[in-house]
């Protein structure tokens, strides 16, 4: 670990004083390994401008290395610049005619250019003569082809067939999961990395890889398990830890989803969106205070974090400390504008403190932002039978029609008719509802209490229960 940080601090060194260098215009003479550290660094870092600048200076200073053309292309293919990526492969070919990486990149240009049949020429020829490490780049190339085909069985299979041969293969095990997932071939993936495992048992890309596969089918406790085993297994593989906590999220485990985040800070934080995961798991369990401590430390790092202050909010709501949530809320709003949710807390908050036109403003700018989700309808209608306000309610379900259709709505249609005392209209839009989703039918006794005391009402509901 200590030797990693030196490298670290070393190659931070190194890009600080290229780009102290570059603002003042004076590169000079750098080594080759030099260039290709800051590439690496750029590269991995996704900033892919910043790569081609070091290019530039690096394909001034050494114009007969094909590596940097090479770089150079790859980049450029990356930023989707094909015309440029091929111009820049002609160069490297005319310095390297025999290098096979340059057919590999410029048959994955012709593959984004549709030119599928030029592509497939050229992987064709460098299968002449290619090794076992040749033919796994080739069938990733070839795969590359069938994407942009849309032909994504064939993807699928041309990257099985690749990591069987070499499981260690980033790009190759990168690929075979989005082949996976354009395909619909969860099955397949999950037969093909316990394949993997079995014989490279300490792969993590084959355990994440599975973690996935087996979300894709709803065996949630074997992905959480494979997706555990991905980050033990590479302790720095921060993606394994997020997406092991995020199922755990999903199927509310959220104590076991707060120690993988907990531990995934220790590692790569501090770190503001793992303190606002943190938070979110402690409001699940119920333990606000410790909640609002670490929103709050998330809000130090990054005070435009919409999220943090959106989970604030709940914090105060749950503490009924009503003008602390709406000062929340407002901020998590006037930093993103486009969460229904966030307009649903506010609503509420306001509904609190007995202020109805803000209530209702905030319902309404809700089912705006979010009309396809049935929640935020139910939410405005129900705080219009609380104010009596059935003639607007029926206008509001009326409105929601035009967005989205769901059994909460038939319930909440068959409150407002109940209230309007037409008890038969009532009775069928609810035999319809109970029809629909019988499960949630307790939902029209907290919207309106004293339904539970009607004979007729209670009288259906058994029916259809048994």
């Amino acid at each position: 670990m200590e030797n990693k940080i030196k490298r670290d601090t070393a190659l931070i060194n190194i890009v600080s004083d290229f780009e102290n260098r570059f603002e003042k215009g004076d590169i000079g003479y750098m080594e080759e390994k030099v260039f290709l550290q800051l590439l690496e660094y750029y590269e991995d870092e996704y900033l892919f401008e910043k790569a081609l600048e070091v290019l530039d200076y690096a394909v001034e200073q050494y114009k007969y290395r094909s590596d940097f053309f090479i770089i150079k292309a790859r980049i450029q293919l990356n930023l989707n610049k094909i015309a440029e990526c091929l111009e820049t492969l002609n160069i490297a070919e005319s310095i390297a005619p025999f290098e096979r990486e340059i057919g590999i990149i410029k048959s994955r240009a012709f593959a984004i250019s549709k030119k599928f049949s030029q592509a497939h020429e050229i992987l064709d020829d460098l299968k002449i003569g290619a090794t076992k490490g040749d033919i796994v780049d080739i069938l990733v190339g070839e795969s590359f082809i069938h994407e942009h085909m849309k032909d994504y069985n064939a993807m699928y299979d041309a990257l099985s067939e690749a990591v069987l041969m070499d499981s260690k293969n980033e790009e190759a095990m990168e690929r075979v999961w989005i082949s996976a997932e354009l395909s619909r071939r969860y099955e397949d993936s999950v037969k093909l990395h316990n394949q993997i495992i079995e014989s490279d048992p300490y792969n993590y890309q084959a355990w994440y890889n599975l973690g996935h596969g087996y979300n894709c089918i709803w065996e949630y406790e074997k992905a959480i398990e494979a997706l555990e085993y991905s980050f033990l297994v590479n302790p720095n593989f921060e993606s394994g830890y997020l997406d092991c906590a995020d199922t755990c999220m999903q199927i509310r485990e959220y104590s076991r989803a707060l120690e993988i985040y907990i531990e995934a800070n220790n590692r790569f934080g501090p770190n503001q969106e793992l303190m606002v995961n943190i938070a979110n798991c402690y409001i699940a369990l119920n333990r606000i205070g410790i909640a609002k401590q670490w929103l709050l430390k998330s809000i130090k790092l990054d005070g435009f974090n919409d999220e943090a202050y959106f989970l604030l909010g709940e914090c105060y709501s749950k503490d009924n400390v009503w003008y602390n949530a709406i000062n929340a809320y407002h901020k998590a709003v006037e930093l993103e504008d486009r969460r229904e949710e966030y307009y649903l807390g506010l609503a509420k908050a306001y509904l609190a403190v007995e202020d109805y036109n803000k209530a209702t403003l905030n319902f309404q700018m809700a089912t705006q932002t979010g009309p396809e989700d049935t929640l935020y309808w139910k939410e405005y209608v129900s705080f219009l039978i609380k104010l009596g306000l059935y003639d607007e309610a029926i206008q509001v379900l009326d409105e929601a029609e035009d967005h989205t259709y769901g059994p909460e709505l038939l319930y909440c249609r068959a409150v407002v008719h109940y209230m309007q005392k037409d008890k038969e209209e009532c009775l069928m839009i609810l035999e319809d509802a109970l029809l629909e989703q019988y499960d949630i039918h307790p939902m029209i006794f907290t919207m309106a209490p004293e339904i539970k005391l009607d004979k007729d009402i209670t009288s259906i509901i058994k029916y259809f229960a048994e």
